[in-house]
């Protein structure tokens, strides 16, 4: 057995759900969903996608499955995950971890491109003004452009440059193959999956980084004592978060541990009623967004800091956690 100390993640993870307006669905509706499924998205010729199923149970949620593999054995290729999601997607909430949506200049249907700098749709002029904000205390004259709107969306701008979590790149390097490959899901779902309605974009490092701390979300991954620091994080959301499969092998493999983050992600998005940013919102219904525990959904400043998730662990002492 493992001796840990538990920091606080469960502390900000636990809000009473809201009704909210979807955009995308025009009325007001509670989200209400059975199950989450949560996908950590890799290339469509690998092995490393992974795929995690969650049910809440009226506390909290409990995950019923998690692997890389689909029940046959095969790994999660296109074939493979599409019939997953297909076979749990009754009363579903999908949660991917993937671009969900293409850039801005990728999606122009213009006969020409006007240039940047004189270019009308509303993400580009974003980028020209508020994107250009967010980042005017890093530009140096003759310096190399810190935002390029083909390769990259407003969303992860914002992520970066307002809350500090450098996201991947929806066309940066080597993205290219996953973003055409959830391009290619989301069309191949879209008669059961609407985006931001039962389907969402979210980024595990996002949501460990807002609920558990900058430092445990640089160190779950990579790292000398991984398997130690994520075992920490499942332990910290152990009230709302519960297991009916072997724990072990999510702490062991990264791509399962993200699929779970993923799902988790969804289910906080349906119970505590997240919504799109209302500053630049349209931009962002075009753009899209990436889902993650923000500031203005009712969580007071929204980040748990190292120094105060350390003084909580302090406070509650050590949890002994079973390898088994």
């Amino acid at each position: 057995m493992r001796s840990l100390h538990v920091g606080s993640c469960g502390l900000r993870a636990s809000l009473a759900r809201r009704w909210y307006a979807d955009p995308m669905a025009g009325d007001a509706t509670a989200r209400t969903f059975r199950r989450y499924i949560g996908v950590d998205l890799g290339g469509g010729k690998g092995k490393n996608t992974a795929v995690a199923l969650l049910e809440a149970d009226g506390e909290g949620a409990r995950v019923r499955h998690v692997s890389r593999k689909a029940p046959t054995g095969r790994p999660y290729h296109d074939e493979q995950l599409l019939a997953a999601i297909e076979e749990h997607g009754d009363g579903a909430l999908l949660a991917i971890d993937a671009p969900l949506t293409r850039t801005v200049c990728t999606r122009c249907t213009l006969p020409r491109c006007l240039g940047l700098e004189a270019c009308e749709d509303p993400v580009i002029e974003w980028f020209r003004g508020a994107g250009r904000q967010l980042v005017s205390e890093r530009i140096r004259t003759g310096a190399k452009p810190t935002t390029t709107p083909y390769t990259q969306r407003a969303c992860e701008v914002v992520l970066h440059r307002r809350y500090g979590i450098l996201p991947r790149e929806t066309f940066g390097q080597g993205m290219g193959p996953l973003t055409a490959r959830a391009h290619y899901l989301r069309r191949a779902l879209e008669q059961r999956f609407k985006l931001n309605h039962n389907l969402i974009e979210v980024y595990p490092k996002a949501t460990l980084t807002r609920l558990c701390g900058e430092g445990r979300a640089k160190a779950y991954k990579r790292s000398v004592g991984t398997w130690r620091t994520r075992a920490e994080i499942l332990e910290e959301l152990g009230d709302r978060l519960r297991f009916d499969v072997w724990r072990e092998g999510c702490l062991r493999d990264d791509h399962c541990f993200d699929a779970v983050i993923c799902a988790y992600t969804g289910y906080l998005w349906a119970e505590e009623g997240w919504a799109l940013p209302e500053e630049h919102r349209q931009v962002f219904e075009a753009d899209g967004w990436i889902f993650f525990p923000r500031p203005d959904e009712g969580r007071g400043d929204g980040v748990i800091d190292d120094e105060e998730a350390n003084a909580v662990a302090q406070e509650r002492g050590p949890v002994v956690v079973d390898d088994d």
